[in-house]
């Protein structure tokens, strides 16, 4: 048997074994994501944060991040009131446009909108991070000051997140609707005052409560998987690429999956 078969032997995948692989991965990381959860609660408890820490990542989390989720809002925004507004004034609805639009912006596309870019942005760069700690023994160095890597380490971006989350999701949901309001008058020809009037007698009080539950819900997603991700990886180089490919697809995979079920939990007719 030639060199070339044999590789071509040992790429076969087995589609058993692959499945049986990823959900003992699933299984080890959320095991290890509750307990590394357990432990951060624990340490803000009792109040053993460092706050110039967690100032500086609210910063690169939050501040850093204002421009691409203002962006992804604002473009989503435009696609979403386009398509609403056009099929809403081919059915004589088109006082309803604000109330629609407003409605998903607040209980879903806010929220999915910021967790996905910080996800994409912040996650992955914790994950990759936290990552090369490991493989340069710099977590172990950590250990042996007797300094425990959660607290030096995730305590600062939790509650950095857990406060910027919030904020970055407000931004996005507030620049969807001024792209709404925009595209509402020019597309659909419908002044602003009806489109604000239209949001004023649909939303209620717990589509906001909806809406910060999710982003405090996808600020734990992001940070503890990417920073569980991140303190459990050895190898080398290219482990630190395979964490980051890792951290990038749990959170974004949890964020959707968590908004399905939050919509599902708090749903309840107008």
């Amino acid at each position: 048997m030639t060199s070339a078969q044999k590789n071509g032997r040992n790429m076969v995948i087995n589609p058993f074994r692959f499945v049986e692989d990823q959900i003992t991965v699933g299984v080890t990381l959320t095991g290890q994501v509750v307990i590394m959860f357990v432990q951060t609660m624990k340490y803000i408890l009792h109040g053993q944060i460092d706050w110039k820490e967690s100032f500086r990542q609210a910063y690169k989390i939050g501040v850093q991040s204002f421009v691409v989720v203002g962006l992804t809002g604002l473009f989503t925004g435009f696609a979403m009131s386009l398509q609403i507004s056009r099929e809403l004034v081919a059915f004589g609805a088109d006082t309803a446009i604000g109330g629609v639009v407003s409605l998903a912006l607040i209980r879903e596309i806010g929220p999915i909108t910021a967790g996905v870019m910080v996800a994409g942005r912040v996650g992955s760069s914790i994950a990759a991070e936290l990552t090369t700690m490991m493989v340069t023994e710099q977590i172990d160095a950590l250990k042996v000051m007797r300094v425990d890597p959660v607290q030096f380490l995730v305590v600062p971006r939790y509650v950095a997140t857990f406060f910027m989350m919030p904020a970055l999701s407000t931004y996005a949901m507030a620049i969807g609707l001024v792209a709404g309001i925009y595209i509402a008058w020019t597309a659909a020809n419908l002044p602003p005052v009806t489109f604000l009037d239209s949001v004023r007698q649909t939303i209620l009080d717990r589509d906001f409560s909806v809406h910060y539950l999710k982003a405090e819900i996808n600020a734990a997603i992001i940070i503890m998987f990417s920073c569980a991700i991140g303190l459990h990886t050895r190898g080398g180089a290219e482990d630190v690429g395979i964490a980051t490919t890792r951290a990038i697809v749990w959170t974004m995979v949890l964020i959707f999956v968590m908004n399905y079920v939050v919509t599902a939990l708090t749903y309840a007719p107008r």
